[in-house]
């Protein structure tokens, strides 16, 4: 028997809560390979996400109008109450009454007929109850279904009101952004053929060559896509590529490449002339760069299996500019991973912090004479951002800082930072 689509988004929800998934590839694997409709798989995604944007203020909800803990329900009853409740209080368009038969229906489905009463007491209330809305400044971490460490923490890192508007802009929806591959296509003619296929395409003013798209489907399935026309990446993660000033003909290195993005941005920077030498830790994410490679057209990348904690002497001072996309918390990608809220913990932020320290002064050993380095997080914590640089900086006086730019999430990009040094 064929799954509904709201159990499909529980079982997805189960992935990510209890196996540690991330959404989006969770959401892939169940989607992929089926035959479900366009809409099915948009309605299992919203409901997912949303979800997951939502999870501590509607497990408040839940606990509000049960007498039993969240934490002490029967994990598919917990998560058949909370897409429910998703339906009920964030998606405008389900009716009430739908969302509260399919879960009665949904816990019979799953053999808990002697539970579906109490599943139909609790969203029939919880239907009945208008919204109270949150909007003071101590409900921040409810509001927005943040842990309280980490609403404290981002107060301290970028203020009150900075606070507020980095909760507000990753509690949205992040929108599909592309790069055009400039090395085969440009602005005009990648538009067409997105256009043809019955995508719309708006340019982003801020970013030279980027786009981002509505109406997408599957972008895998795009002929732009197959003939290697962009990349999908974020405006934010060309601030790195355009700290890089790569020219054709240079030496650049990306330390941690993988997925690739700026490591092809770059590439299309150069003109696919030069030498650009992308390295990861992880063999499977290398292989699959070099799938997008041939797919972009770019014959300049050497990718291979390498430790950015491990100095490699063979590249001594050999790279005109050097990247490290460094691992970090990932706070910046909330509205991409909504589960990075629920997973992180202040000891991870100490952990990575060391980690960034020790991976910069190697990638450091790399840059020639006058060359450029740049270090990047998609990250707000300052602990991962200015205090490595300051840090690095101070240990190594034959670097100094040209630039570091901190931004917040906004419409079109995710939180990133970026230090551009150079060696003296």
């Amino acid at each position: 028997m064929k799954k509904s689509d709201r159990a499909v988004a529980i079982a997805v929800l189960a992935e990510i809560l209890d196996a540690g998934a991330y959404a989006n590839i969770a959401l892939r694997k169940a989607l992929t390979g089926t035959d479900r409709a366009p809409q099915s798989r948009a309605f299992i995604t919203e409901m997912v996400n949303e979800t997951m944007r939502n999870l501590i203020l509607i497990d408040h909800i839940i606990e509000t109008f049960s007498s039993t803990p969240a934490n002490e329900m029967k994990p598919i009853i917990k998560n058949i109450l909370r897409i429910s409740v998703c339906q009920i209080r964030f998606l405008e368009r389900i009716p009430e009454r739908a969302a509260v038969d399919e879960a009665v229906k949904l816990a019979k489905f799953y053999g808990f007929e002697r539970l579906s009463g109490f599943v139909n007491g609790i969203l029939r209330n919880i239907a009945r109850e208008p919204e109270k809305p949150v909007f003071s400044q101590k409900d921040l971490a409810l509001r927005f279904s943040y842990p309280p460490w980490l609403v404290n923490l981002l107060v301290k890192w970028l203020g009150a009101k900075g606070a507020i508007e980095f909760c507000e802009n990753s509690h949205k929806p992040a929108p599909v952004t592309i790069l055009a591959n400039t090395f085969k296509t440009d602005a005009n003619h990648l538009t067409q053929i997105l256009e043809t296929d019955g995508v719309e395409v708006t340019p982003i003013e801020e970013t030279a060559h980027m786009f981002t798209l509505r109406h997408t489907g599957d972008i895998s399935a795009l002929t732009a896509f197959k003939e290697g026309l962009f990349i999908v990446t974020d405006p934010g993660a060309m601030t790195a590529v355009s700290a890089l000033d790569a020219k054709p003909g240079q030496t650049i290195i990306d330390l941690c490449a993988a997925p690739g993005g700026k490591s092809f941005a770059t590439a299309f920077q150069m003109k696919n002339t030069g030498r650009l030498l992308a390295f990861d830790i992880h063999s499977h994410k290398i292989n699959l760069l070099r799938q997008t490679q041939k797919r972009l057209g770019l014959s300049i990348i050497e990718s291979g299996v390498q430790d950015a904690l491990t100095f490699n002497p063979a590249l001594s001072q050999k790279a005109d500019a050097v990247l490290l996309d460094a691992p970090c918390s990932g706070l910046g990608t909330i509205r991409k991973h909504p589960e990075i809220k629920y997973n992180r913990t202040p000891e991870d932020i100490r952990v990575l912090a060391k980690t960034q320290s020790a991976m910069l002064a190697n990638a450091a050993k790399y840059v020639k004479p006058g060359g450029i380095l740049v270090y990047c997080t998609c990250t707000v914590a300052s602990e991962e951002n200015t205090e490595i640089i300051e840090n690095f900086v101070a240990n190594h006086p034959n670097f100094s800082v040209e630039e570091a730019n901190q931004t917040l999430p906004c419409a079109t990009s995710d939180g990133f930072f970026t230090a551009k040094l150079r060696r003296v």
